[in-house]
Protein backbone atom coordinates (compact mmCIF):
# COMPACT_ATOMS: atom_id res chain seq x y z
CA UNK A 1 0.00 0.00 0.00
CA UNK A 2 1.18 3.31 -1.48
CA UNK A 3 1.50 6.09 1.81
CA UNK A 4 0.92 9.96 0.72
CA UNK A 5 2.54 12.10 3.29
CA UNK A 6 1.19 16.05 3.25
CA UNK A 7 3.06 18.49 1.43
CA UNK A 8 1.10 21.20 2.34
CA UNK A 9 -1.70 22.86 4.95
CA UNK A 10 -4.97 24.92 4.72
CA UNK A 11 -3.82 26.15 8.53
CA UNK A 12 -0.14 28.18 8.64
CA UNK A 13 2.83 26.57 10.61
CA UNK A 14 3.14 29.04 13.37
CA UNK A 15 7.23 27.90 14.25
CA UNK A 16 8.18 29.23 10.42
CA UNK A 17 10.10 32.77 9.86
CA UNK A 18 8.58 32.66 6.44
CA UNK A 19 4.71 32.03 5.46
CA UNK A 20 4.80 30.68 1.70
CA UNK A 21 1.99 30.20 0.03
CA UNK A 22 -0.59 29.98 -3.11
CA UNK A 23 -4.07 31.04 -3.81
CA UNK A 24 -5.54 28.23 -5.54
CA UNK A 25 -9.68 28.58 -6.13
CA UNK A 26 -9.62 31.20 -3.24
CA UNK A 27 -8.23 29.02 -0.13
CA UNK A 28 -4.82 29.96 1.23
CA UNK A 29 -2.48 26.85 0.74
CA UNK A 30 0.43 27.29 2.55
CA UNK A 31 3.66 25.20 1.19
CA UNK A 32 7.42 24.83 2.47
CA UNK A 33 9.61 27.03 2.49
CA UNK A 34 11.53 26.03 -1.05
CA UNK A 35 8.39 26.11 -2.72
CA UNK A 36 8.58 28.79 -5.31
CA UNK A 37 6.13 28.04 -8.32
CA UNK A 38 2.89 26.17 -8.59
CA UNK A 39 1.14 24.94 -11.53
CA UNK A 40 -1.28 22.67 -12.10
CA UNK A 41 -1.34 19.42 -14.74
CA UNK A 42 -3.68 18.64 -17.33
CA UNK A 43 -5.16 16.14 -14.98
CA UNK A 44 -6.36 19.10 -12.65
CA UNK A 45 -3.84 18.08 -10.32
CA UNK A 46 -1.28 21.18 -8.34
CA UNK A 47 2.03 20.52 -7.85
CA UNK A 48 4.89 22.85 -6.83
CA UNK A 49 8.58 23.55 -7.53
CA UNK A 50 11.91 25.18 -6.67
CA UNK A 51 12.94 26.40 -10.05
CA UNK A 52 10.49 27.49 -13.01
CA UNK A 53 9.03 24.58 -14.51
CA UNK A 54 9.33 23.92 -18.22
CA UNK A 55 7.34 21.71 -20.52
CA UNK A 56 8.86 18.59 -21.00
CA UNK A 57 6.53 15.47 -23.26
CA UNK A 58 3.00 17.67 -23.29
CA UNK A 59 3.70 18.06 -19.01
CA UNK A 60 5.38 19.95 -16.46
CA UNK A 61 9.12 18.62 -15.66
CA UNK A 62 9.79 16.15 -13.27
CA UNK A 63 11.29 18.01 -10.86
CA UNK A 64 7.84 19.08 -8.75
CA UNK A 65 6.53 17.71 -5.86
CA UNK A 66 1.94 17.09 -5.58
CA UNK A 67 0.55 19.26 -3.35
CA UNK A 68 -0.59 17.05 -0.62
CA UNK A 69 -3.34 18.49 2.24
CA UNK A 70 -4.91 16.90 4.68
CA UNK A 71 -8.73 16.79 4.42
CA UNK A 72 -11.37 17.36 7.09
CA UNK A 73 -11.82 13.51 7.36
CA UNK A 74 -7.91 13.78 8.51
CA UNK A 75 -6.83 12.04 4.87
CA UNK A 76 -4.24 13.03 3.06
CA UNK A 77 -5.05 13.77 -1.00
CA UNK A 78 -3.66 15.71 -4.05
CA UNK A 79 -5.35 19.00 -4.56
CA UNK A 80 -7.05 18.48 -7.52
CA UNK A 81 -9.64 21.53 -8.84
CA UNK A 82 -10.99 21.77 -12.09
CA UNK A 83 -9.26 23.40 -15.07
CA UNK A 84 -10.96 26.01 -15.43
CA UNK A 85 -7.82 27.84 -17.59
CA UNK A 86 -5.69 25.65 -20.02
CA UNK A 87 -2.71 24.12 -18.13
CA UNK A 88 -0.13 25.87 -19.36
CA UNK A 89 -1.46 29.24 -18.20
CA UNK A 90 -1.48 27.95 -14.48
CA UNK A 91 2.11 28.35 -13.30
CA UNK A 92 2.32 31.34 -10.88
CA UNK A 93 4.55 32.20 -8.31
CA UNK A 94 4.36 31.46 -4.99
CA UNK A 95 3.69 34.44 -2.25
CA UNK A 96 6.68 34.79 0.48
CA UNK A 97 5.62 36.66 3.71
CA UNK A 98 7.83 37.24 6.45
CA UNK A 99 6.32 36.29 9.88
CA UNK A 100 5.22 39.08 12.34
CA UNK A 101 7.37 37.53 15.27
CA UNK A 102 10.32 36.38 13.28
CA UNK A 103 12.73 39.25 13.89
CA UNK A 104 13.26 39.39 10.16
CA UNK A 105 13.48 42.36 8.63
CA UNK A 106 11.97 42.45 4.93
CA UNK A 107 14.98 43.06 3.37
CA UNK A 108 16.00 39.53 3.98
CA UNK A 109 13.56 38.51 2.26
CA UNK A 110 14.79 36.87 -1.23
CA UNK A 111 12.41 39.22 -3.74
CA UNK A 112 13.48 42.76 -2.01
CA UNK A 113 17.18 41.87 -1.59
CA UNK A 114 17.51 40.93 -5.09
CA UNK A 115 15.82 44.35 -6.01
CA UNK A 116 18.00 46.39 -3.62
CA UNK A 117 20.82 44.56 -5.75
CA UNK A 118 19.40 45.60 -8.55
CA UNK A 119 19.02 49.35 -7.15
CA UNK A 120 22.78 49.68 -6.74
CA UNK A 121 23.83 47.89 -9.66
CA UNK A 122 21.99 50.56 -11.38
CA UNK A 123 23.05 53.15 -9.43
CA UNK A 124 26.47 52.47 -9.79
CA UNK A 125 26.28 52.45 -13.44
Amino acid sequence: MMTIHPTASFEPIIEKDIEVFAVIEGKKIYLPENARYVMQDSRGIWFFCNRKPRISEDDWTVNKTSIACKTNRGVVRALKTEARSPWLDSCQRTIRVVSKGSGRSAEEDEIVRNQVRMRSRVAGL
